[in-house]
């Protein structure tokens, strides 16, 4: 778990951060939207001279009863990364909205990424990090490209603001009403809006090391991303891009118990978000974001098979 201090400091210096790009009165606000989470970095390229370390790209270290994932059609899937658990337990939220087994390997696998919902994935939880051998697939992977450089990781506390979709343009608009004296009726007037998004920017990207996070915001053109995870989830039905009638379905689920609907949609959450990154080899889309869910409940039982992968490309 995150530590006070380390908390402390991060909210310090995102404060300061805000009211440089000259967002100071909405500072509250902005920081009672922010989630804390988990920043992934690229250390240096890893040459495979240790075994359970954190590790992007490559291959993985897997024990030896461990068969390699495969696709419907049993081509072997794509590895993506292998987290050692003991690096992340230090930087779990502190909020509530993740918390993580504090040992053993967390390891991300991958089909083909097209179509770019419901992705074809496995995430496997293994208990113990010893005794792992370094795995190389049996032939080509779904992917069909070249294996992605190896690199190791680098683990640090994050506190992330909402992402372009996610942020409330209306309550910026409200407090930048005062300030014009009169209604600001358009979005980004008075600087405010786009001021935040420069700042977003800076914020949640402050390095070409970084390339994936947990727990935080994803990207997106549209707030609605736990809703095509949740309903893909609970009731294995594809997401028509309609949340209105996606919770609708959801609270039929749920007995019309609203509430219920409402909480879990609040607690499906970022797993993992993983960025194009060029020196991994990583490119989703057109510069996009390969994205990992889970429910809240699934997550505190360690049912990593009850995940939702999808990616967003702009």
């Amino acid at each position: 778990m995150i530590k006070p201090e380390q908390c402390e400091r991060l909210t310090r210096k995102a404060r300061k951060t805000l009211e440089e790009y000259g967002l100071g009165n909405a500072a509250d606000l902005l920081l009672a939207s922010s989630r804390w989470g988990i920043r992934l970095d690229v250390s240096t390229i890893d040459e495979y001279r240790r075994t359970g370390n954190s590790r992007v790209g490559g291959n993985p270290d897997l024990p030896s009863n461990m068969k390699w994932p495969l696709t419907q059609n049993g081509i072997p899937m794509t590895f993506l990364a292998q987290l050692n658990l003991v690096d992340l337990t230090p930087y779990t939220p502190n909020d509530g909205r993740g918390s993580l087994p504090e040992r053993g390997m967390l390891y991300f696998f991958i089909g083909v990424d097209e179509p770019a919902y419901h992705i074809e994935h496995r995430v496997i939880y293994e208990p113990d990090a010893h005794n792992l051998t370094r795995r190389e697939p049996d032939g080509e992977t779904a992917l069909g490209e070249d294996d992605f450089v190896a690199h190791s990781v680098t683990v640090l506390p994050n506190l992330e603001f909402p992402t372009y979709a996610y942020i409330d343009s209306l309550a910026l608009n409200a407090i930048a009403a005062p300030l014009s004296g009169g209604t600001v009726a358009v979005e980004g007037e008075e600087g405010l809006y786009d001021r935040y998004l420069e700042f977003e920017s800076s914020w949640n990207h402050p390095s070409t090391q970084n390339w994936g996070g947990m727990f935080g915001y994803p990207d997106g053109q549209h707030p609605d991303a736990e809703h095509q995870a949740l309903l893909q989830i609970v009731l294995n039905e594809e997401y028509a891009y309609d949340e209105q009638a996606c919770e609708k379905k959801l609270t039929a689920h749920y007995g019309g118990d609203e509430k219920r609907t409402q909480q879990e949609l609040a607690d499906t959450l970022l797993l993992l978000k993983i960025d194009t990154h060029d020196a991994i080899g990583f490119q989703w889309g057109d510069c996009g974001e390969l994205q990992f869910f889970i429910r809240k409940a699934d997550l505190l039982a360690g049912r990593f098979d009850q995940t939702y992968c999808s990616l967003y490309s702009s």
